[in-house]
Parts: C-alpha cells; sequence; structure tokens
C-alpha cells in the first residue's frame, strides 16, 4: 500500500462523527398562478427507469459566511431563484401517478400549488474539505448532505420526484445536494434544471425553458407495453431511500488527465485495424473496468463480468428530438467477457474494443437485442457489472450559484447502483473524473492498479 494511502487512512480514523442540524424545511413552489395543472404521459424510455428510484448529486462550494449570513442572505436568494426555475420545469414539483387512461399507464401530474421540500441545514461537525476532497472517504459521511424523496401521502396520491437540500458548513463553505427520481428526467435534463435554479440565483438572467412535450417519443412498435410487462408489472414503484454503506465503504475520486486519454488511446490504436471510433469514453470506460476487475475479482478467471452504459437519444430517435428535451431519453448498451481476459496484458486494448464495438452497434440501433434486456438484467445477480452515471457533456463543474465553480460535485447514489460516476476534469480541458464507492479495501486495491497502469504507460 503507498504512503499516500497510509497516510489518507489515518487522516479518515480522526474524522470526528459529524452532526447535521436541521434549521428550516420549506416547500417550494413555481410563482402562485404561473403555471397551470398538467399531465404527461410516461413514456416507454420513462417507464424503463421506474423503479430505478432516484438519482443524487451534491456539488461542494467554498463559501466563507457565518450561519447567520447563511440564514438571512444565502438561503432567501436560494429559496427564490428555486421558485423561478420551477416554473419552468414545474413537473418536477408534481408527482408520478397511476394514470387513469389505461390499466399500464403512468403520468406526471402537476397541480397548481405542488411543491419541493427544500431544506437548510448546518454541518457543525463536518470537514468540509476532507468531504469534498479527492482521497477515500466514508461514504456514510456523505449521506446527512442527501436530501430524501418525501414518502407517498396516505391517500396514494403518487410519488414525489424532487428534494434539495442547502448544507453550511459554518465559515468554510455550502453543500447543495439534488435528488431527482429517475422516472422524472434523466441526468441532461436534471442538470439543465439545476443549471437553470443556479442562473436564476447567481442573477445572471433565465436560463432557456425545457422542452416539455411527451408527444414527440413516438411508439410506433409499442415499446411501453414490452417495458411494462417485462420490467415494471409486480414489481414495487416507491422510492429508493438513501442507503446506508457498510461503515468501511469510501467514496474515492480518480482523474484520468488529457495527456494520459492520449497515450491511452495510442495504446488501443497501436494494437491494429479498429472497427469503432477510440473516443475519450471509449479508453476511460476500458481502464477503469480493468482496474475494478483487478481489484474486485483478481482470482476469478471465469466470472462473468458485464459494462454497461447509456447513450443519448435525442439525436438519433427518428425524427430527432432537440437537446433540450424535458425527460428521459436514454438506450442501454451491454457488453461482457469473462474476467481472466481483463487481467491479461493488453486487457485495456481487449476491454477498449468490447466497449467500442458495443458503442457503434449502439449508434446504429439502439434498440438492438431488445427483447433480450429482461433476460439479461435478470441474470445480472450473477455476474460483476459496472455501470456508469453522469457524463463529462453535463459539463456539472458550470454550475454557478454566484459562488463560483464548485470544488466538487459527486453522484452519491452509486453506493446503491454500483456504478461508475463520470464527469469532466475540473482542472484540464479533456480529462475524465471518475468516482467510485467500495468497501476500503477494494478501493486500495483499485487505486493501486490505477496509480501504477497510469504511471508505466509509455
Amino acid at each position: 500500500m503507498s504512503e499516500e494511502c497510509t497516510a489518507t487512512e489515518a487522516n479518515m480514523s480522526r474524522i470526528p462523527s459529524p452532526e447535521l442540524r436541521v434549521i428550516s424545511s420549506h416547500q417550494v413552489s413555481p410563482p402562485p398562478g404561473t403555471v397551470g395543472d398538467s399531465t404527461l404521459p410516461l413514456t416507454y424510455l420513462d417507464l424503463f427507469w421506474l423503479g430505478a428510484g432516484s438519482v443524487e448529486r451534491v456539488f461542494f462550494y467554498p463559501l466563507a459566511v457565518s450561519a447567520s449570513h447563511f440564514v438571512h442572505s444565502v438561503v432567501p436568494s436560494l429559496e427564490s431563484s428555486l421558485s423561478v426555475a420551477l416554473r419552468n420545469f414545474y413537473p418536477l414539483a408534481g408527482k408520478i401517478r397511476h394514470s387513469a387512461a389505461r390499466a399500464d399507464g403512468y403520468e406526471l401530474h402537476y397541480a397548481d400549488g405542488d411543491s419541493v421540500l427544500f431544506t437548510v441545514a448546518e454541518y457543525s461537525g463536518g470537514d468540509f474539505d476532507y468531504l469534498s476532497s479527492d482521497h477515500p472517504r466514508l461514504f456514510n459521511d456523505l449521506l446527512p448532505l442527501l436530501p430524501e424523496l418525501p414518502q407517498s401521502s396516505t391517500d396514494g396520491d403518487g410519488l414525489r420526484l424532487l428534494a434539495v437540500q442547502a448544507t453550511l458548513f459554518p465559515e468554510r463553505g455550502v453543500a447543495i445536494g439534488i435528488t431527482v427520481h429517475h422516472a422524472a428526467c434523466d441526468g441532461s435534463s436534471t442538470i439543465r434544471f439545476v443549471s437553470a435554479w443556479a442562473t436564476a440565483c447567481a442573477g445572471a438572467g433565465v436560463a432557456p425553458p425545457p422542452l416539455i412535450d411527451r408527444s414527440m417519443i413516438s411508439d410506433p412498435d409499442d415499446l411501453y407495453s414490452f417495458f411494462y410487462n417485462e420490467i415494471v408489472k409486480g414489481e414495487s414503484v416507491q422510492t429508493m431511500l438513501h442507503q446506508k454503506a457498510p461503515a468501511d465503504a469510501v467514496l474515492e475520486t480518480f482523474t484520468i488527465g488529457k495527456e494520459q486519454i492520449q497515450k491511452l488511446k495510442g495504446l488501443v490504436t497501436q494494437s491494429g485495424d479498429l472497427s469503432f471510433r477510440c473516443s475519450t469514453l471509449v479508453v476511460a470506460f476500458a481502464y477503469v473496468w480493468v482496474c475494478h476487475v483487478k481489484a474486485r475479482l483478481p482470482e476469478s478467471n471465469d466470472k462473468l463480468v458485464i459494462m454497461g452504459f447509456t447513450g443519448d437519444l435525442r439525436a438519433r430517435l427518428k425524427p430527432p428530438i432537440p437537446a433540450p428535451y424535458f425527460g428521459n431519453c436514454l438506450g442501454a448498451a451491454f457488453t461482457a467477457t469473462k474476467a481472466g481476459e481483463l487481467t491479461k496484458e493488453n486487457a485495456v486494448v481487449a476491454a477498449a474494443r468490447l466497449i467500442g464495438e458495443a458503442i457503434e452497434t449502439f449508434k446504429e440501433k439502439p434498440f438492438k437485442d431488445l427483447e433480450e434486456w429482461p433476460e439479461l438484467m435478470k441474470t445480472l445477480g450473477e455476474a460483476d457489472i459496472l455501470s456508469v452515471a453522469g457524463s463529462p457533456t453535463f459539463k456539472v463543474y458550470d454550475v454557478d450559484f454566484g459562488w463560483g465553480r464548485p470544488k466538487k460535485v459527486e453522484i452519491t447514489s452509486v453506493a446503491k447502483t454500483g456504478a461508475m460516476a463520470v464527469a469532466e476534469s475540473r482542472e484540464e480541458e479533456g480529462g475524465v473524473e471518475i468516482g467510485l464507492v467500495k468497501p476500503k479495501a477494494e478501493m486500495a486495491m483499485f487505486e493501486k492498479h490505477f496509480n501504477a497502469g497510469l504511471k508505466t504507460m509509455p
């Protein structure tokens, strides 16, 4: 184990148990009278995520203010700008409910006055610099920064879609926690909403509105019924609460810099004629997948390992869907091999080929082998799967509430999905940032393979 990792573990042992004090909880609605009652049917692309629960992100901003200044100056601006943003993103203030139009139907319903829970808190016992760093952090120490979606009311009127929390670390910084039910929208739509909120808070004008029109998603093959019968029917669609990870689970951030990306591309392209585009994401995913398998399954040669990822369909549907479309517009792709294939000498090249070819297939036919998806999902428990959350194209480090760029952005819901969180590098154009949650010992092994592999590249 490296000296750096040993020092990190010693630092972790000194971190006191943080204490969160809830200052207030508000229900924030769009400005009165600006949005009428509205109903949006879930499309088949939304229905696919109905049982997936919430996606959770936390944005860390350095901000040296007192509790008094935070409550009296910062919070009112956050609250009023949230209301402004919800005017255009009003479905997020509503609920998912069963539709009266069809037995298998679900819809997003907004009624005038519907609201979003906005929690204000103080994390006096937490260490801002520790929690917003790259090195391993105890994952459970971050959970208090994330709001939970309010539970459905007793009259069964639906699932709430959005909750937000602003947490002050006195004289150090602010954490903005965002929890969104995945069936409401995908990551692209979520970041558009957060950016609109931040733009309004910073007084930088009004962000362009999203395109809210579910009729744009055509379904000539009745994929809605297929997804309902194969995935949703008989399953509970209650919101997934935060899952407390094992006590030694840690969240750590890794960055593959621009120069390292270029070296990985060179390694792959030198292997011979390629049938795929050797992109930044292909080599980044391949490198992380190999390190993950080496750390997790060092002696499991015959274990099935799967890489799963999503791709934006907006430009690939016929007709194409405009980029501001609000909702889910994702397709899924998978590739698989035996663990032993990713522990060999040229494993990164092999992994890149598998991922690259899967992406090319996705580009040509996003729903190829669709009938195999449900069976594949049932067998995932027998395999080791690494999936992807987020994208460098979201530009999460451009989200500025008027306090400057975030110091750190985390997708904390990867703790319950086992995915790797992906974002653009904050420090360098062309780099990729990866976030993972793993048991401490496994994370140490991943870090060892990750750092050693980059250092030994020519």
